[in-house]
Parts: C-alpha cells; sequence; structure tokens
C-alpha cells in the first residue's frame, strides 16, 4: 500500500501542518497536497462531502506525497469501515468523550480479532483493488486513528481515552471546548488554555501524539513550540475567503472607492 508519509513523520517525531478541506473537491485537495501541506483533512462532518466525494479526493491527492484524513460526522462503525476500505491514512472522530467510544473507533479500523471491520480485500481501494498481498498484515501500521477531545467530559476522561491501545493522537476541538465550558469563541479564555494543555501533557504521557487548531492569541507557531505536534490552521474556505477579503480591500482603496471593512472571520 501507498506510505502514510504523515504517519511516518509522527512516527519520526516530525512536526505536521494540515489544512481542512470542507469543500471536498478533488482539485483542491491536489493544489494542496502540491502545495506541501503534509496532509488534508476531509471534513465530513462540517464540510460539503460524501463518501464518494472524500475517496475522490483521496485519489487527486495520492500523486503529491501528502497523506489524507477524514474526519467522520460521528462515531460511527459503518461510515469508518467504508472510509478505511477506500484507502484513508488516518480518521478523526468528533466528541470523543469516553475510553469505550475510543476503543469503538479503533475496533472500527480494524480487522477481527483487533476490531470489527469486515474483509472485502479483493475489490476495495485500500487494499489496491486485491493487488496488495500485504494489505491485512501492514495496514494497522499505516492508519493515523485520531480522537477529538472538545468536552469538559472529554478532558476529565482525556488520559484514559490515550491510553487505548490503537488511538494514535487526541486532537483538542478548541472551539467546542469552549462553547462546552461556557465560553463560547473565547478560545483563549485561561480555563480553556488550561484543558488543551492538559490534554496535551496526558497524551504525551501516553506515548501519543496530539493536535490542535490555533486561536487569536496562540497562533500555529506558538503550538509547535508549546509541544503540539500537529497543526490545522486553514481551510480551503478561509483561504479563499482571506485572500478574497484583502483582494476586495486592497482594490477599494487603490481605487479611492472607499475602504471595505472586513468581517470579523472566527476559526478555520
Amino acid at each position: 500500500m501507498k506510505p502514510n508519509t504523515a504517519k511516518a513523520s509522527l512516527d519520526a517525531k516530525k512536526k505536521l501542518l494540515g489544512c481542512w478541506l470542507q469543500l471536498v473537491n478533488p482539485v483542491v485537495g491536489e493544489m494542496m497536497g502540491l502545495g506541501g501541506y503534509d496532509f488534508v483533512l476531509i471534513d465530513l462532518e462540517h464540510g460539503l462531502g460524501t463518501i464518494p466525494d472524500a475517496a475522490n479526493v483521496m485519489r487527486a491527492v495520492r500523486g503529491t506525497g501528502a497523506s489524507s484524513f477524514v474526519r467522520v460526522p460521528t462515531n460511527d462503525a459503518i461510515t469508518i469501515r467504508t472510509l478505511m476500505d477506500q484507502g484513508v491514512d488516518g480518521i478523526m472522530v468528533p466528541m470523543v468523550e469516553t475510553p469505550e467510544a475510543a476503543r469503538a473507533v479503533v475496533q472500527a479500523c480494524r480487522y477481527p480479532p483487533k476490531g470489527v471491520r469486515g474483509l472485502a480485500i479483493g475489490i476495495v481501494r485500500g487494499a489496491d483493488y486485491g493487488m496488495d498481498d500485504a494489505y491485512v498484515e501492514t495496514v494497522d501500521d499505516h492508519t493515523v486513528v485520531i480522537c477529538q477531545i472538545e468536552t469538559v467530559e472529554g478532558v476529565r476522561r482525556a488520559k484514559e481515552i490515550a491510553e487505548v491501545d490503537g488511538v494514535d493522537m487526541l486532537f483538542v476541538g478548541r472551539n467546542d471546548l469552549a462553547a462546552d465550558s461556557g465560553h463560547i469563541l473565547d478560545l483563549d479564555h485561561p480555563e480553556v488554555e488550561a484543558m488543551t494543555d492538559e490534554v496535551m501533557a496526558v497524551a504525551h504521557a501516553a506515548g501519543k501524539t496530539v493536535g490542535t487548531v490555533p486561536s487569536a492569541g496562540r497562533n500555529w507557531q506558538k503550538l509547535l513550540s508549546d509541544g503540539f505536534d500537529l497543526v490545522i490552521p486553514s481551510s480551503d474556505i478561509s483561504i479563499l475567503r482571506s485572500f478574497g477579503q484583502e483582494e476586495v480591500a486592497a482594490f477599494r482603496t487603490a481605487t479611492n472607492q472607499g475602504k471595505q471593512s472586513k468581517p470579523v472571520a472566527r476559526g478555520y
């Protein structure tokens, strides 16, 4: 199977930079991969895509050297198993709050006896449609399993979640964590910051990696220097939005048509 370059980099203790794909478009995915991102995160929770759309993005990204991760809408074994069959490099599951939920994620990614994934290696893309003889023996070593910690309860049980065998990474969803803790839109609130760092500490103590998104007061450079292993600062939508707003504002100024005020952009 194709090497998972992002997993290899994480195993080598390298820092990773990714890009969210909300539009779930193969052309955009290919451009981001060619642009040098370590991985693209195809977002099926908040993005505009289906499993077939995600599979087509994976095809486009495959030749760029980047890896393809997918965030599923919920902790659903059928969705996860289908994406595994399509050859995803990493699965991210939102709102994981218990070790039992984390084990369910791992089991959906694994063949028996370690999990519940159905065996169809003769037809699935992940196994090169039956042409990868070593797929069953190697797929676990090529897959990144990511549990999102996005609630106060998730933080409280983060140590237990990190200790689940097969979980590779905890990813702090700072937007939802701020909202759940009563500080909606304030990612830099001291309580949110403390919980974010607590998750990082317990993940590293368990030998797992940890990722997150930046905020106004803590950019991706600061997060990496603080010890985070992976950051996803931007999305295809935010890149288009930011560049478009800046270009329009420059045009208004240059043509003396009045400087257009820029709306506050929140999040990626």
